[in-house]
């Protein structure tokens, strides 16, 4: 089994030189992957950002978003220009192939997927309050917002994207196959 670490970019007083030099640290220890979280209400480095500079530094850990809560990104050409930013510092940095990307997206479809997506998302993230709300916005509730995410990630340079349901409903996973088709 492979075993990876974490960088640092979202530990409270964390410096940008540290980012790089833990980068550099994790290489040489031999871990198999360098990872990162992602909050966008938080005092933390960004996630691609935090993976370029780790990137410039190192030639053989692989790289990954543990959590990249892209659908949030209110400026989607922002966004592709941070994923971007990962690839040019990856080429820079020697290293062959590209960064393999991964995004997530909630979904709930049929005729109550607006209430569905809701009431799921509402409760688990009850937490952040008002926040909740942005986060059940951006649900995919028709087949239409599951092939325009899916496109939209795509282009923006995603080599994956992971949709999780709000729902236990067995119907939902034809529903979601025939929204893709």
């Amino acid at each position: 089994m492979d075993i990876g670490i974490g960088l640092p970019n979202t530990v409270p007083g964390t410096e940008g030189r540290t980012l790089v030099d833990w980068a550099r640290q994790a290489e040489e220890a031999g871990f198999s992957t360098l990872g990162t979280i992602g909050r966008l209400v938080y005092p933390n480095y960004e996630e691609l950002i935090a993976l370029s500079a780790a990137a410039a530094v190192t030639s053989r850990i692989r790289l990954t978003t543990g959590v990249l809560l892209a659908p949030l990104y209110a400026n989607h050409e922002l966004f592709a220009q941070a994923s971007a930013g990962v690839d040019q510092a990856w080429a820079a940095a020697g290293r062959e192939g590209r960064p393999r990307k991964l995004t997530l997206a909630y979904f709930a479809l049929g005729p109550d997927a607006r209430d569905q997506a809701d009431g799921y998302l509402h409760h688990y993230y009850a937490w952040l309050g008002d926040f909740a709300g942005l986060i059940a916005a951006g649900a995919a509730v028709s087949a239409e917002m599951v092939g325009a995410y899916a496109a939209a990630f795509e282009a923006a340079g995603c080599d994956e994207i992971i949709f999780v349901p709000t729902s236990s409903s067995l119907d939902q996973i034809a529903l979601l196959a025939e929204a893709i088709s």
